[in-house]
């Protein structure tokens, strides 16, 4: 039988001492709430299906953060998704505090349901006077800060004996995303953006660039790109520690192709003590970069469109799925697919092609 006392006001303490089961105790506010807690318990003990949940009693929603940040996040094998991550979770515990406080045994689907609501709602950014934007934080960003806190709980779920996660798919509904972009530069515009990038200050702003539509490398992986992994007789490189979404703890080293384009600009780049292909900063690049695209006249035109533009110029090209895969380092043909965007003259063209062939058939 469970023991119950009154330890103080809106204090209530339930114990249970059963032999061949850890002794298991939980204050309540009220008696009725820690008599429910009992009779639950000792009816999981007798059906052989009790798990010690004391440990998630315990820990708050706080700590197990920092345990996630410490174990996992510092341990990443990218710099860039250590501070990412680090940055994201750090910002949840310092606006997220009451949420934070909870014991992670308390947490229910209806507290991520309402901290996703609010973040929908929340206003970000200012403008150049100081007045407020009326911007408010993306949808993916949201479905991005649900999934991590997802694997926050997922990380010590079985030791802390919890059945569900709060924050499981099913239970907390993510906000729609439409994500896809569908930006090409025609070749005047291209020409043009480029030859502004070759004209800037910065030396390494065109080469890099071209690069990127070239290789549709990501922008990291082009900054950490050494000399060492570049082979210009066998026309590869590798890009080292690239991002994974489905295994972000595991180091992945993609080899990729070298157009003659690519070469080109390689053969031509002067070789830098520090050993890396781009000795330039992320902030100076981006600098650059929007500098640039702003004097070309495409200011909507981000760097990760070249990503998009080589692998959508690999379909036109007569590429298969899995070639273009094993060039841009995609694992899901589903998000290969958010990338690739024809011209839009290609399908007509393909037809006037397929027209022709089959009129030639037909006379012959």
């Amino acid at each position: 039988m469970a023991t119950i006392r009154e330890k103080g006001s809106f204090q209530w303490h339930a114990q249970i001492r059963r032999k061949g089961w850890p002794r298991q105790t939980a204050t309540f506010r009220t008696k009725k709430d820690a008599q429910a807690w009992a009779r639950n318990l000792e009816s999981e003990m007798d059906r052989g299906q009790f798990v010690d949940r004391s440990a998630s009693h315990r820990t708050s929603f706080a700590e197990l953060i920092e345990l996630y940040l410490r174990d996992v996040t510092d341990k990443r094998p990218s710099e860039y998704s250590q501070v990412s991550e680090r940055s994201r979770l750090e910002r949840f515990l310092r606006e997220e505090k009451e949420l934070c406080a909870h014991a992670v045994i308390n947490l229910t689907p209806e507290h991520f349901e309402d901290y996703r609501d609010r973040r929908l709602k929340q206003r970000v950014g200012r403008g150049k006077s100081g007045t407020k934007l009326s911007k408010t934080i993306a949808p993916g960003t949201v479905k991005r800060e649900l999934t991590m806190l997802k694997r926050v709980i997922d990380y010590r779920k079985r030791r802390l004996g919890l059945q569900i996660n709060p924050v499981n798919t099913e239970d907390v509904v993510r906000p729609t995303v439409n994500d896809e972009r569908d930006v090409r530069l025609t070749k005047k515009e291209m020409a043009r953006f480029l030859e502004v990038c070759g004209n800037a200050r910065n030396p390494w702003l065109r080469p890099f660039v071209e690069m990127g539509f070239e290789t549709g490398a990501r922008r990291g992986s082009l900054l950490g790109l050494h000399w060492d992994d570049v082979d210009l007789e066998g026309r590869t490189a590798i890009l080292r520690g690239v991002k994974n979404s489905r295994s972000p703890d595991k180091i992945i080293n993609h080899t990729i192709g070298l157009s003659p384009r690519a070469l080109e600009v390689l053969g031509a780049l002067p070789r830098s003590e520090e050993g890396k292909v781009f000795p330039i900063t992320s902030n100076a690049l981006r600098l650059a970069f929007n500098r640039a695209r702003d004097k070309a006249g495409v200011s909507h035109f981000r760097f990760h469109d070249t990503r998009h533009e080589r692998t959508s110029s690999l379909f036109e090209g007569g590429w298969s799925l899995i070639q273009v895969m094993a060039q841009t380092g995609h694992k899901d043909p589903k998000s290969v697919k958010r990338y690739a965007n024809l011209a839009k003259d290609y399908l007509a063209d393909e037809l006037a092609k397929l027209d022709k062939k089959q009129k030639e058939q037909a006379k012959q």
